[in-house]
């Protein structure tokens, strides 16, 4: 079974997950986002929220985080946009 990949930004105050489907437009990803203000979702939301969207962590996938810099001039002084990925598959192996 194939996989993809979803990530996890933290934009405009808010959380939000997406899940990256080739050859689709980013307008057409299954996305769910979390209200304003919402902590780090926890591996419970994020498997909850996963799921809402018809996709499962792939077996043996964790979630990696990665930040980065919104500003290569500052990179080591300025703030960073924290993220995170993970290798999903669709539950019961068929496309949502």
């Amino acid at each position: 079974m194939s996989t993809d990949r979803a990530l996890m930004p933290y934009r405009g105050g808010r959380w939000l997950l997406f899940v990256v489907l080739l050859g689709v437009p980013l307008s057409q990803y299954p996305e769910h986002q979390w209200p304003e203000g919402t902590p780090i979702p926890t591996p419970a939301q994020r498997r909850e929220a996963l799921a809402a969207l018809g996709y499962q962590a792939a077996p043996g996938a964790e979630w990696e985080w990665a930040e980065m810099s919104s500003d290569p001039d500052t990179r080591d002084a300025g703030p960073v946009e924290l993220f995170a990925a993970i290798d999903v598959q669709p539950i019961g192996g068929e496309q949502p």
